[in-house]
């Protein structure tokens, strides 16, 4: 009896595209679920007072931002950041002044409430940090 080898080795039948489409779809819903896991699992506990909630994690976020602000000496600001610097650190400010220095130099100054600091700008760099 002759073989001619055909017979020995197993064919492998191609995926259907569907297959493909239902594999792509399962992954990106674990994806999803993964990324977004602490939003979700949040939501599943449960609220001392419901209504309180949302002001409560407000106020703490705040403070929150409030004590990073103040880690490092005045609230991690130092003299020539730009207004991307100091937004990445404490956030975008609750009002801005604009005017001119004496000099005539453009100046702004962002006034961030919570954090109880005011900053100065001259000419797209921070020059101070003081007390709203």
């Amino acid at each position: 009896m002759a073989s001619s080898g055909r017979g020995f080795r197993k064919r492998r039948r191609a995926v259907k595209p569907g297959r493909w489409i239902l594999w792509i779809a399962v992954l990106a819903g674990a994806l999803w679920l993964f990324q977004n896991r602490a939003r979700l699992l949040g939501s599943l506990r449960p609220a001392a007072d419901s209504r309180a909630a949302p002001a409560a994690s407000q106020n703490s976020a705040l403070s929150e931002a409030a004590r990073e602000a103040d880690k490092a000496s005045p609230g991690g600001i130092t003299d020539n950041m730009t207004p991307d610097q100091v937004r990445s650190v404490l956030g975008n400010p609750d009002s801005i002044e604009t005017g001119a220095s004496d000099s005539g130099k453009s100046r702004e100054r962002w006034i961030y409430r919570q954090a109880g600091k005011a900053v100065v700008f001259e000419n797209g760099l921070a020059v101070s940090v003081e007390a709203p």
